[in-house]
């Protein structure tokens, strides 16, 4: 998910390195003329110069203490390093809802079409709800492989000042949810941002858990005890 992000980063890191000692030193002499003020009167330098000075001079004062500092800084980071290629994403707040059921297979245009209409019904008389915008199937793209049981139902939030008192985005999900059951449809919530980082990574909508409901732990292989614990994803 952030490797395009770490390759652009490191790309413009390394390029811009390359023409610093390429490129900028020829620039300088073709554009860097007439008289230049010392960078002892640059009032620019000056203040940066007042800055770091201090600190550089410190620096070279305690040389071995500066550099078991950076070595302990060094340690600490390791735990990070040990996690690298593990990808996580805090939840995030969108300001809206992605609203996903699914109904049977098999269901025909027209009962798909009532059940979309209905659903958008039921989630405008939310107060906390902006606009509504429903659909169902796929378009002519072999990158939307939707079927006609599947639903995307984008809502858009009013902002949270102009909510009820009390109410919080899992409140109102739960309320939605409540009012939204219809048979043959099991409902899916997420957000759209969310669910597309989601496909994305697992190629379902949203990630859940496994609860094992069966005999005590103990009883159980050793396998199955740590396979029981995983968390898996499921539609």
């Amino acid at each position: 998910m952030f490797r395009p992000l770490a390759w652009t980063k490191t790309l413009a890191v390394g390029f811009s390195s390359v023409l610093a000692i390429s490129l900028v030193p020829v620039l300088m002499i073709l554009f860097v003329r007439g008289r230049l003020i010392p960078e002892s009167r640059n009032p620019i330098s000056r203040i940066t110069q007042a800055l770091y000075l201090p600190v550089l001079r410190l620096c070279l004062r305690f040389r071995k203490t500066t550099l078991l500092l950076n070595l302990l800084f060094l340690i600490v980071t390791l735990p990070l390093a040990l996690r690298i290629g593990s990808q996580f994403m805090p939840p995030l707040f969108e300001g809206s809802a992605l609203y996903m059921p699914t109904a049977l297979p098999g269901i025909s245009i027209g009962q798909a079409s009532q059940l979309l209409q209905e659903q958008d019904r039921v989630i405008r008389t939310f107060p906390e709800v902006e606009t509504v915008f429903g659909s169902i199937g796929r378009s002519d793209s072999a990158t939307d492989n939707a079927p006609l049981d599947m639903y995307d139902t984008t809502i858009m939030l009013k902002p949270r000042n102009r909510w009820r008192p009390g109410m919080t985005y899992e409140k109102l999900v739960q309320e939605m949810d409540a009012k939204l059951q219809f048979p043959g449809l099991s409902n899916t919530w997420t957000m759209p941002v969310e669910n597309r980082l989601d496909m994305e990574l697992t190629g379902i909508k949203n990630a859940a858990w496994v609860e094992d409901s069966g005999a005590k732990p103990g009883r159980h292989p050793a396998s199955w005890r740590a396979g029981a614990t995983d968390t898996l994803s499921d539609s």
